[in-house]
């Protein structure tokens, strides 16, 4: 969770069963399982989503939804696709395609009738909300297991690698054909598929228990309850602000970001690449962007470079004149930031800009 407060847990497994009249501390006991609250701090409210991510929205329009509901869950998702960048601190962010499950109708041949694709995962979010405001209501069965045997093919098609792939279904918890969804679940489990619900339903009981099995690990951070169609309707800002923080795994608040900072004295510019040249080597061992610009100041440098990947812990000095109208420029354009010289692409690498001095 991003803020409104997450955990984090860890758990050691066992290595070698008991034997005989041998013992071994249970699952639960504090000699194997730990965990703690973390990001408790409240959320702005203007949360957006800048992970490297391929998610599939799969909405249900099933009978049950009723016709009304499923204008509601449609509106819903076009709020959520409103909080997603697919490009910020000019690196490629999420791509976003939509499903539509529910059509389940018993084809001449006996089979279930599959989901629809309706969007491919695209980069190009008008197209990903035109489609969704005109979503057809199909009425039918909830056919889920359909909807994760499409979401396969459709990662297969159109994923990217070393993008998160990742479905959120939005449904009224009411799934038919259970085993076959148990068994598809697993195998996008093997394929490292996140799997995110929203669940919208007045009662909860069995069905949204179902749903807990069939989230990824923990499901209390991967499935959020909806009270039903009303509740979401009358707060549709809200829950999407909370599937934002809890399925986003890089979510933050610009207004936050902005004022961070603005006490710091530096700003992210590029993720992977850099303007201007690499200048002296600073560190191999630093902890984080703050301890770089401590360094990158100390060196006189107005911009520095923070390693990634297998060069994390290293800091370089950029070569680079920052004044205050690029860096004003760079401040206002997070997206798409401009570098006069072309910038260098290079995983290894993070660009900030140190903040010039107020004449």
């Amino acid at each position: 969770m991003a803020c409104d407060g997450g955990f984090q847990e860890r758990l050691r497994h066992v290595l070698i069963p008991t034997r005989g009249f041998g013992k071994c501390p249970k699952k639960d006991s504090t000699f194997r399982y730990e965990k703690q609250q973390c990001n408790e701090h409240d959320c702005t409210g203007d949360e957006t989503c800048v992970a490297v991510q391929d998610l599939l929205l799969a909405l249900d329009g099933s009978g049950s939804v009723t016709e009304a509901g499923f204008g509601i869950l449609k509106s819903f998702g076009v709020a959520l696709v409103a909080k997603y960048h697919t490009e910020y601190f000019g690196a490629e962010a999420m791509r976003v395609g939509v499903l539509l499950f529910g059509n389940g109708i018993i084809m001449d041949d006996g089979s279930v009738s599959p989901a629809i694709n309706v969007q491919p995962l695209t980069q190009h979010m008008e197209l990903v909300k035109d489609s969704l405001e005109f979503l057809p209501y199909k009425k039918g069965f909830t056919n889920m297991a359909q909807a994760f045997a499409l979401a396969e093919t459709m990662y297969t098609q159109n994923g990217r690698k070393g993008a998160q792939s990742a479905i959120l279904v939005i449904s009224d918890g009411k799934p038919s054909f259970q085993f076959q969804t148990n068994e598809l679940v697993q195998q996008l489990d093997d394929k490292n598929v996140q799997r995110f619900f929203m669940v919208i339903s007045e009662t909860g009981g069995d069905d949204v228990k179902a749903m807990q099995k069939w989230a990824s690990v923990p499901w209390e951070t991967n499935l959020i309850h909806v009270p039903g169609l009303e509740a979401l309707e009358a707060d549709l800002s809200v829950w999407t602000q909370k599937a934002v923080v809890m399925f986003c795994p890089m979510s933050f608040s610009p207004a936050g970001m902005a004022a961070e900072e603005a006490s710091a004295g530096y700003i992210l510019v590029k993720e992977s690449g850099y303007c201007g040249g690499r200048g002296a080597l600073l560190s191999k061992d630093i902890g984080d962007a703050e301890a770089c610009y401590t360094m990158a100041q100390g060196a006189g440098a107005q911009a520095f470079l923070l390693g990634a990947w297998f060069r994390r812990g290293y800091c370089y000095a950029g070569t680079m004149t920052v004044d205050t109208q690029l860096f004003d420029t760079w401040e206002q354009n997070r997206m798409e930031p401009a570098c006069a010289a072309g910038w260098r692409n290079s995983k290894l690498f993070d660009f900030y800009a140190v903040q010039p001095p107020v004449a």
